[in-house]
């Protein structure tokens, strides 16, 4: 378990939720933390896209 990981269980948290864009190293590092991914989004707006949003979730 992360620092924060404990940091925010001994506050009563349960889970947490974090996310990264599908571009970037970050949703590897979760994955081996044991987060497991749960959604995302996708911005297609012309001015406005970006790479998809991904989120994880995990039980603490």
């Amino acid at each position: 378990m992360t620092y924060w990981e404990h940091d925010m269980k001994s506050q009563g948290y349960g889970m947490l939720l974090t996310s990264t864009q599908v571009d970037d190293q970050a949703q590897y590092f979760y994955r081996k933390l044991g987060y497991k991914d749960c959604g995302g989004f996708v911005i297609d707006i012309p001015q406005y896209a970006q790479p998809m949003e991904l989120f994880f979730i995990k039980s603490i």
